[in-house]
Formats: structure tokens, sequence, C-alpha cells
């Protein structure tokens, strides 16, 4: 199917949060309103009139940073989450509530329905009833998205959330009534269409299609009712990507943001829209799944994708509405770096002045007015000479407007350097003027570390330093170039990527030697004046390479570690925290059950701790000796004597050879391969020998093996 979205440029203002975005409902005209919340603490709600942006108000500095913008259900109302406190504002921008939580996290996640508001910070999520606590949950691990259905017949809504421990759990007030395990870590959450509160043909009980992204890129579709949670479906299983090459690039899709359904195409049906962490904006076609998403019906007719483009900055919120004041049902977003756009159907896009979209609104205007047949036809026929010169003196116009602004802008750059000359001949403290964020994520595909690293303005350089052993894997589509200095045994790794292209978000590759421990130091230096560095700190932990699980095989000989002595629970989840990735903050019950495997051998381990004694159990005996040294070393420093007891399987020892077998077989054909290159090119040149050495992927093979035997 052929079918193209033009980009249209709204507004370009502060870094903005994920959630940060919402389209208000139709008023008196068609058109609608856009709410933004910004890192500065303004709630900016805007329109298009006559091609152009029109801003219907702006709200005060709240005095923290907006991180999440909600519309009250059936309401006009707008409730902003800023820091711990909660706004709500009028359709007018009349601020009418203002509440102070005693909460000491972040409100990242909002939901209002009528009195009742559910938020969310890291763990921990609060009801309140008009205004007053009604309820509050600590959840088992971090909070990624949080909304609300009514799925159990109750007083309040029931509460959905997306979990970082791979899972979406369904609570009831303050009860947990589902728990579901998906792909990964749950990212995103929306609905299969409008939220059953706002549909009216939704009864309590009818169950409620859900859909969910996770940071591996999977978009999967659920039900969910007061009896049972399941999967329904995948909508991006297996799904290819023209024009990409290498090893995954095929299936392997960005960390999901945000997700919402509507009917863009005007097929009658839903279509899906994915915002990526690259920066991706997908257009998914579900065809007659789009009616009762199941695993049956998407494998008779899998989703399609009809559009897709890439921003190059990752997309923090998704929503669609009458945004430039056509008639076509247009997909709005907002970036990291501040950008709100719009994408229509529209050919009226292409214009960048906006005299097009003026034109088609005073179209529209004339025709509401009574003049609906003549102006119709008069659209659909060729414009006289006389229009054509109008519209080109309003393109004038409009350009000449433009330039005005733009030299405006370049004169206040001027002078703001001048500015900043003066003071350079001093040595003074400089605050950062623009907003940099990272994500350090295990590729358990490829069993490494990928760093991705965003910033508001494009980036200038990335310097890495390490006080541990790291490779540096090469990575496709990668412009800058990499130096790397020799290093010492204090820090083995010095290395500066310089970018050649500008860019706001780069992504570095690398891997970890399990058993070793130390940091990670990123230095960022955006291209902005002043030259400021920001500096990320990154841990690498012993068992670095080990991802969470839901479940680990039953049938797999195991090694087993034992400790008793006076500890708590929080002390042995302190200290495993220092080793593995991916656990709470806090330990949540009173005994903690953890399973992870190793995304490099393929090795298991499970772990059952509760106050007073510990078990974990591995079939890898150097996973063990890794816990076994760290806690002994832990526990020592807190004064605690501990009990230890280790049981050894000898048939773990064969397996593990058996899992490193392929990775040895391998090595061994890189190698046989290289040789050969070498001796053909020696052969060609005269016997003379290339310089420098050959850099393999696999070469970290035999080291694992080392570092595991």
């Amino acid at each position: 199917m052929d079918f193209t979205l033009h980009r249209v440029d709204l507004l370009h203002c502060v870094a903005c949060a994920t959630g940060t975005l919402q389209v208000l409902p139709v008023g008196k005209k068609k058109q609608q309103k856009v709410a933004v919340g910004d890192d500065s603490g303004v709630l900016t709600v805007f329109y298009m009139k006559k091609g152009e942006v029109t801003y219907e108000w702006k709200s005060a500095p709240l005095g923290r940073e907006i991180s999440s913008v909600v519309m009250q259900l059936a309401k006009d109302k707008i409730f902003v989450g800023c820091g711990q406190s909660i706004h709500g504002f009028t359709r007018k921008g009349k601020e009418f509530v203002k509440i102070k939580t005693n909460l000491t996290e972040t409100i990242n996640h909002l939901f209002v329905d009528e009195n009742m508001i559910w938020t969310g910070g890291e763990y921990i999520m609060n009801i309140y009833d008009q205004c007053k606590d009604f309820g509050f949950v600590m959840v088992k691990d971090q909070i990624n998205a949080l909304t609300c259905a009514p799925i159990v017949d109750g007083e309040i809504l029931s509460t959905i959330v997306a979990c970082q421990d791979k899972c979406l759990r369904v609570f009831q007030g303050e009860r947990l009534d589902h728990e579901f395990a998906v792909e990964g870590s749950a990212s995103a959450l929306g609905f299969h269409g409008l939220n059953p509160v706002d549909n009216p043909s939704h009864a309590v009980g009818d169950p409620v299609q859900m859909i969910y992204g996770t940071d591996q890129g999977v978009v999967g579709s659920c039900q969910v009712d007061s009896k049972s949670m399941r999967r329904t479906g995948g909508i991006t299983d297996r799904q290819t990507r023209p024009g990409m090459s290498g090893p995954g690039a095929a299936t392997r899709r960005a960390r999901v943001c945000a997700l919402h359904t509507a009917d863009i195409v005007k097929s009658g049906m839903l279509d899906l829209l994915v915002g990526r962490d690259d920066g991706n904006v997908e257009l998914w076609s579900l065809g007659d799944a789009a009616r009762a998403p199941s695993s049956q019906r998407l494998e008779q007719a899998p989703a399609t994708l009809t559009f897709e483009t890439c921003l190059q900055e990752s997309i923090q919120s998704l929503s669609s509405g009458h945004i430039t004041g056509g008639e076509h049902n247009e997909v709005v977003l907002t970036t990291y770096g501040g950008k709100v756009l719009a994408f229509t159907p529209s050919s009226a896009a292409k214009d960048a002045t906006g005299t097009e979209f003026a034109q088609q609104e005073a179209l529209e205007e004339n025709a509401s007015a009574g003049m609906m047949g003549s102006m119709m036809s008069s659209a659909k026929k060729k414009l006289t000479p006389g229009e054509e010169l109008t519209m080109k003196q309003e393109k004038e116009r409009r350009y000449t407007a433009l330039e005005s602004e733009v030299g405006k802008l370049k004169q206040q750059l001027q002078e703001a350097k001048k500015e900043y000359q003066g003071l350079s001949g001093e040595q003074i403290a400089v605050q950062t003027t623009t907003k940099v964020s990272h994500r350090f994520n295990l590729n358990s595909e490829e069993a490494c570390y990928v760093l991705t690293v965003e910033s508001q303005t494009p980036l200038e350089l990335i310097s890495l330093r390490a006080d541990v052993d790291v490779d540096l894997l090469d990575h496709e589509g990668t412009s800058a170039i990499l130096s790397r200095s020799r290093g010492d045994p204090a820090n083995p790794l010095l290395a500066t990527y310089r970018m050649q292209e500008p860019g706001s978000r780069f992504q570095i590759r690398l891997r970890t030697i399990e058993g070793l421990s130390g940091t990670i130091s990123a230095f960022v230096v955006p291209q902005t004046s002043p030259k400021t560095a920001h500096l990320i700190n990154l841990a690498v932990k012993p068992l670095s390479l080990h991802e969470k699980v839901s479940e680990s095989p039953p049938d797999v000989p195991m090694n087993e570690l034992r400790l008793v002595g006076p500890f708590s629970v929080t002390d042995m989840h302190t200290w495993l925290g220092l080793c593995v990735n991916e656990l709470p903050s806090r330990p949540t019950d009173d005994e903690m059950i953890i399973n992870y495997r190793s995304t490099f051998v393929g090795t298991q381990l499970v772990g059952r701790y509760s106050k007073g004694s510990a078990s974990f159990r591995s079939d890898s005996i150097t996973t063990i000796s890794v816990l076994k040294d760290l806690i002994t070393r832990e526990a020592t420093a807190k004064k605690i004597q501990v009990s230890i007891n280790v049981e050894v399987k000898e048939e773990t020892f064969s397996r593990f050879l058996e899992l490193m077998h392929p990775k040895l077989a391998s090595e061994a054909w890189i190698s046989a391969l290289a040789n050969t290159a070498g001796a053909n090119g020696r052969a060609t040149s005269g016997g003379s020998a290339p310089r420098g050495g050959h850099k393999v992927s696999g070469s970290r093979a035999a080291d694992g093996f080392a570092a595991c035997s």
C-alpha cells in the first residue's frame, strides 16, 4: 500500500520528558489544540491557524521539570505532574487545583478519573481520592508505564503497570490481581482503541484489549479481564526491515517509548503508531486483526509496516487528532530535544510557509458558512491567475517574515557569544546549558552492552575511561572516528569518539568480562558555547553479562552455595545488587527469589534468600565462586559472621564445556580464516606481512572461557 505522511514542524521548546503531550478534545471547531509540558516547567497550549502556530496560553513556570501531562477522563481539564506536586488547569488556562503530595519520588506517571488520581514514581504507586491518600503499593520493580481501566467490578478503576522486571501487573486498589510475564522489560502501554472508560459500548467485566512495548523492541497485544491476563499476539514478531543489514537487524528494533492507535490511513480500522528510542516512527496496519486482535488472526493477516521514518532522536510522546486544520486524522509527537511535530497525509504540508494550509482553512471556513457547493467546485478546478498571484505574494510575505526572524536570532546569538568572550579570560564555573541523558542496557542477543547517549543539542565528542578491561565492538551506521590511546593498569580503556556528522544521539557497543568489577566513565561534550563536559559513571558488576529471566530450566544440574548467618534480607539484597543488574533498589518480600541467565555462555543462576539464610544454585562453578567471594568480603566489612557451604556437582563441568564448544569452534574457524587471509596477502605482496592486528568479533570467546574456567 502506497501511503505517505508529510512532516510539519509545529514547535521547538525545551527538552521534553516521556508522556508530556496531550491532544485536547474537539471543541467548537473540528480543529484540535495541543498541550505540551517541557523541562522548563511551562505548560503550553497551542493550535494551528492559517498555517501558523498560535499560542492559546502558557502557564507560569511550575518550578520543576514537567514529567507527566494527562487529560481528566470524560472532561477537558489538564493535569500535570511536576516533581512531587500535581497541578490542574482548565481548558482556558486557569489553575484550579494544586496538590503537594508527601512523596519522595518524582511523579513520572499520572492518571485522573473524576475525583480519583493515580500517580506512579520509580517504585511506588499512590492513589488519591479527593486530594486525600486512598492507598499505595510498592511495586516489585521499577515502574515504566501506568494506566487505568475498568477490569474488575469495584469502586475504582484497576491499575495496569508495566515494570522493568519483564512483567505487566494489574492492581485493584492495593491488591495484586494479575502478574503477566512479557518478552522483555515492559516500557510502554496503550489500549487497542479508546480507553474502555471512554467507550460507551464497554461494560465492566468485558475483556480489555491492550498493547505493550518492551526494551527489546517487541510490540505485543494482550487481553485482560477479572479472571486472567493472556497474550493474544505479537505485532512486530519477525517483521523484516527494508534496507537493514547485519546480524539481527532484520528482526531487532529499538526500545519502544510510546504507543497509540488511531485510523490514520482512513481504512475504517485502527492503525498502530509506535515511537522508538532511536527516533523511528512506525505506522502499522493491522488489517482484519484490528477488530479483534488474536494470535490466529495475526498469523493469517500479519501486521504490515505502512509508513516509517527516523527523526534521529528518541520519541517521547505520541497522539493523533485534527491538528493542522484539514480533514485528516494526523499524528502529533514530541522528541527528546523538544521538537513538536505533526505528520499528515495532506499534500499541503509540502509548502513550508504554511500558505496552502491557510488557503485550505479558508476554504473550509467558507464552506461552513454556506458556500459548500461553490467552494468545493472551485477547490477542484485550477486557480485563476489572480488567485495564483495572491498566493505567490502571501508566500513571499511569509518567507520575508521567516528571514527577518532568523536574522534577529542570529543577532541575539552573536551578542551572547560576545558576552561569553568577555568573560572567557577568567576562570569561571559554568553551568551546563543543555540536557544530556543516557541508557546502559544489556543486549542479550549479542551478549554486549549498548551505551546510548542523547543530548538536546548535537554532540561533538565522547571520551571513555575505564578501570576494568572492556572491549569496544564495531557498530554499523556509526560515522564517528574512534581514537584509542595506550592505557595503563589503572586505566585499561582510553578512547574518544569524534562525531563527523551532526547528531544528538550516539550508541556505543561494548563487552565486559565477567568476574571483574569497576567503573566506566564517559565524558560527553555537546556542541555548545561555552564548552561543558557531562560526566556519566557506569558500574561494571562481576556478573554483568547475566540477564534476569522469569524462570530457569528445572532439569539442569547445578552447584549450590548455602549461607547462614545473622544478616537481614536487606543485607543480602544489597550484597547481591553489587554483583548482578536488574535488582530492585530494595527487597519487596520477606523471601526473595531471583532467576538469571548468562547471555554469553548460557548458564543459569537461581537464588532464594530471606532473613538469616540464602541459597544460590548455578551450573557454572565460576558464578558460585564470584558470589562467594563478594558476599564474604561484604559480610566481613560489616563484621557479620557467615557460615558458608558449597556443594559441587561434577555433571556441571561437562555441561559448561558443551555450552562453550560452539564459541571455541567459531573462534577456531575465525582464526583459521584470518591466517589464510594473511598468507594470501603475503603471497600477493611478495612475502611482506601486513602491519597491525586483525580484530575479530569473536575474540572474547577464549577470554570468556578463561574467565569462566
